[in-house]
């Protein structure tokens, strides 16, 4: 229908007030506009709620969403049987002659990664670029004859197969005459720093610590000036490091965090080189900083690749997974290459069975297709845009939220038939701030409550083990909460492999990585019907 049309026919319209009074259409232009304006109320949309401080920046979140990358520990050393070089090796022993970086790639991307950091510069100082600022690099070595770039080789792997690259430049230098020369030194730093970030187009990741031997040159290093200029050339990069700013070291290199783990911190309470261990596994609830734990752990038993070592397992692999990366970590594993350039056969073997548990255990969601409920729902029962269903969709984008004000937070499911399983599974929606604090899961179990184990703190990820239970009835119950919790997915799932899924459940109270096993103990609810809750 033409504008014009439209018009006439509001014309012949004739509104009238109390005293019958036809109204002229051109004394109600309000009225005309409200006609074809009016919305029914049952189309808006519920807002969202507030989401609670602090929250990530672009790059953490994405950094997050990795949650695992693969570390690449490359030098000089891997020729020497060392760890930490003198600085003093000849150039001459580094010659990988079958370096091969995009089967480096190929085997993070296979291997279910999608990040890699190479040690551009360790402590030795030697670089594995052809650094304008020292002759102690690549360029003096007989790999390529010398015109060899590693950086720029496995920069171009990465980009082609879509993985994300970051760097390792070490502070401490051994070989470089100037390291203990404060101002000449930071100018020294920041020129490789320089380099490595204008050279190679983007990096997601810049890696470095407080790591020096004892008894070395005293050395004041401008961190700040450091971090200003790296966000300033590379603003999509994390910098990691033990206080930060992006990312911080949980405290240990075994890969494990603490069970309480918030991404929340204070930067002020700590210091690069000095920070509490304690204070770094387990974050802080009050923190004003969004700065989320990297737990950093080697394949094997040194960072370096050594002929006499051998990798740990992929059960091992697997139970570092679950207290790192399902502990709201990112999840770095070292996989050194060896002196021929290549990441060992047996170093592949294991990743590719740390792969297969890991899709054994977490492709089948065991409540995908059940029936959910929930204590309530932002903007009522009818609401889908934050209905419970959205816990079963993968991803963080999505989410149940509770109405506002309740002071009860619970999911239930009904799993529609009785089943096993000995893993939960739960996320966060994180770009809307780290909320919950505690939290509980019970089954019903011969027409009692029951609770089968209580955690704290969830965030990016969070996984829970506990011994095999059975039951078609759940209750997911957060106890406690920075503010109204919000649950992006949760799961349900069997793991055949790890030793609690054979354990004996006739212990009352247990605690398992950290988190206390409730298996047998009844909930208030001594009769309680599911039909109550569903």
């Amino acid at each position: 229908m033409s504008y014009n049309a439209t018009a006439n026919n509001i014309k012949k319209l004739k509104l009238t007030s109390n005293f019958r009074k036809p109204i002229s259409v051109h004394a109600s232009p309000i009225l005309i506009i409200l006609f074809f304006t009016v919305i029914p109320h049952s189309a808006l949309k519920t807002t969202p709620p507030l989401p609670i401080l602090p929250i990530p920046s672009a790059p953490q979140l994405q950094w997050q969403l990795s949650s695992m990358a693969l570390f690449l520990h490359f030098g000089p050393n891997t020729f020497t049987d060392s760890e930490w070089g003198t600085g003093h090796a000849n150039p001459s022993v580094f010659n990988p002659t079958r370096l091969n970086a995009s089967q480096w790639v190929h085997v993070a991307k296979e291997a279910g990664f999608s990040r890699l950091i190479l040690t551009a510069k360790h402590h030795d100082g030697f670089c594995l670029w052809p650094s304008e600022y020292t002759d102690y690099s690549v360029k003096a070595s007989p790999w390529r004859n010398g015109e060899g770039d590693v950086v720029a080789e496995l920069a171009a792997a990465a980009k082609e197969a879509g993985i994300a690259l970051g760097l390792y430049l070490s502070p401490w230098d051994r070989h470089e005459y100037c390291y203990g020369k404060t101002m000449e030194y930071n100018e020294f730093y920041i020129g490789q720093m320089t380099e490595l970030l204008t050279r190679y187009g983007d990096i997601k990741e810049v890696w470095l610590d407080g790591a020096k031997g004892e008894g070395e040159k005293d050395m004041e290093y401008y961190f700040d000036t450091w971090f200003s200029l790296i966000h300033q050339l590379q603003p999509g990069a994390v910098i990691f490091s033990d206080a930060g700013p992006d990312t911080r070291w949980i405290g240990d290199e075994a890969g494990v965090a603490g069970s309480t783990c918030w991404s929340i911190f204070n930067r002020s309470n700590a210091t690069i080189g000095g920070t509490d261990p304690q204070y770094s596994q387990g974050g802080d609830p009050h923190g004003h900083d969004w700065v989320p734990a990297e737990c950093d752990v080697s394949i094997r038993p040194g960072w370096f690749w050594h002929a006499s070592q051998v990798p740990k397992s992929a059960l091992k692999l697997l139970d570092i997974y679950y207290k790192s990366a399902g502990r709201n970590c990112l999840l770095l594993l070292n996989v050194p290459p060896n002196s021929s350039g290549l990441i060992s056969n047996e170093d592949i073997q294991v990743l590719q069975e740390f792969k297969e548990l890991r899709r054994s255990i977490f492709s089948n969601n065991l409540a995908e297709n059940g029936l959910l409920n929930a204590s309530s729902i932002r903007g009522g029962n009818g609401n889908s845009q934050f209905s419970p269903y959205n816990v079963l969709e993968e991803g963080i984008g999505t989410y149940w939220a509770p109405e506002e004000g309740q002071c009860d937070w619970v999911l239930y499911l009904d799993l529609r038939e009785s089943v096993s399983f000995n893993v939960l599974q739960v996320q966060e929606p994180i770009h809307m701030g780290q909320r919950i604090i505690k939290f509980h899961l019970e089954i019903l179990s011969r027409g009692r409550w029951k609770n089968v184990i209580n955690g704290t703190t969830v965030g990016y990820k969070r996984l829970l083990q506990f011994p095999t239970v059975q039951s078609q009835y759940l209750k997911f119950v957060i106890d406690e909460s920075r503010a109204d919790p919000l649950i992006s997915y949760l799961g349900i799932h069997v793991d055949q492999f790890s030793f609690l899924s054979h354990a004996c459940n006739t212990t009352s109270q247990t605690y398992v990585n950290g988190c206390q096993v409730l298996e047998q103990v009844p909930y208030n609810h001594s009769q309680a019907s599911p039909g109550e809750y569903m």
